[in-house]
């Protein structure tokens, strides 16, 4: 085994919700809001694109993903060699951190920030300099300050997870501008059909004046395919055709390729579900308790809290499974009657 390894963990997913009763005694409905889901789901046509599909199961899916990667190449209007895939970004992460670091190489990124990218450069060998946030913001003029001839990667969570805070587009362009040639910007927009600002980056633009810019995209999150897996990098071709080359065979399903394909042709829907979410969001601002939020272009509101064990209880009590960090619990946004009952003890907890 690696040596570093022995230092390290498996994933630890929370209790599921029987455990939760069980533990706590509680005697009422949960609902999770803990995983930053689509509490709407996919739209229709993906439920009848698998309906159709269900004959081909027992065949190998096709490994380049021919028509998602086309149906993306025309929708972004983009050339499809340019898009590498993964079950999931957590895939995606993990073979592109696979192929480009070695023993002794440097990742720059935020100390609060998506972990994947910390754990699967630490696996690889390489040392992880984590910036500490400002106020929940990436400060990237202190990342700038810890790339030196050893860094190969730096990472920026766009909107940020789990403080579900943005950079601009000049903030962006201005970072990137300053980054060596041959470090990968990685830009992680899983978030970004949420987002409601018009200064939020156009990232394409930015890789069309910088090579070095790698974009990470997700039918996870608003597309509500998180069961199926499916994510997406937009990045120079050379890059692709090197990822390829460590990316696992068959690892898109054939029922997630079909599903991937529908969700993005219904545009409409993907419309409807992010406005909803939003219209929710911006409810969770009205309230008092709000200036223990930081501002959130997500499906998540971040609270900061001296006591968050004390408020995860206290909305375990009203059903609402949500995720404890040390410093606050992030909360992921559901329907509008969970939202109602969060809201209500934001309201009455003493802070």
């Amino acid at each position: 085994m690696k040596e570093q390894l022995k230092d390290m963990q498996a994933y630890q997913a929370g209790l599921s919700p029987e455990g939760l009763k069980d533990k706590y005694n509680l005697d009422v409905d949960l609902f999770k809001l803990a995983s930053n889901e689509n509490v709407y789901g996919p739209s229709p046509k993906v439920k009848e694109a698998i309906q159709e599909n269900l004959d081909r199961i027992f065949y190998y899916p096709e490994t380049d993903v021919p028509q998602v990667r086309e149906a993306l190449s025309e929708f972004y209007n983009i050339n499809p060699k340019t898009l590498f895939f993964g079950a999931g970004l957590d895939e995606a992460i993990l073979t592109i951190t696979r192929t480009e670091l070695d023993d002794g190489d440097k990742i720059v990124t935020s100390e609060a920030t998506f972990g994947q990218y910390k754990r699967n450069a630490i696996v690889e060998g390489a040392e992880v300099v984590e910036v500490p946030l400002k106020d929940g913001y990436f400060d990237l003029d202190g990342i700038l300050n810890e790339i030196d001839d050893k860094t190969k990667m730096v990472w920026i969570c766009n909107p940020n997870n789990p403080t579900g805070t943005y950079v601009t587009h000049e903030a962006l362009e201005n970072f990137i501008s300053q980054v060596p040639d041959d470090v990968l910007v990685m830009v992680d927009e899983a978030y970004f059909e949420f987002v409601n600002q018009e200064d939020y980056p156009n990232t394409f633009e930015l890789q069309d004046k910088y090579q070095n810019v790698v974009l990470l995209r997700t039918f996870s999150k608003a597309y509500g395919l998180a069961g199926l897996r499916i994510g997406y990098v937009i990045a120079d071709e050379s890059h692709v055709n090197n990822w390829d080359i460590i990316r696992p065979p068959f690892d898109i399903g054939v029922l997630t390729q079909v599903a991937a394909q529908a969700a993005l042709e219904d545009q409409d829907y993907l419309k409807d579900v992010t406005s909803k979410v939003v219209t929710e969001r911006e409810k969770f601002y009205e309230l008092e308790a709000s200036k223990h939020f930081y501002d959130s272009e997500t499906n998540f509101i971040y609270v900061k809290a001296d006591r968050p064990h004390d408020l995860y209880e206290a909305l375990l009590e009203v059903g609402a499974i949500t995720r404890e960090f040390p410093d606050g619990l992030r909360i992921s946004i559901g329907f509008e009657d969970q939202n109602d009952k969060v809201r209500r003890v934001l309201e009455s907890f003493e802070f």
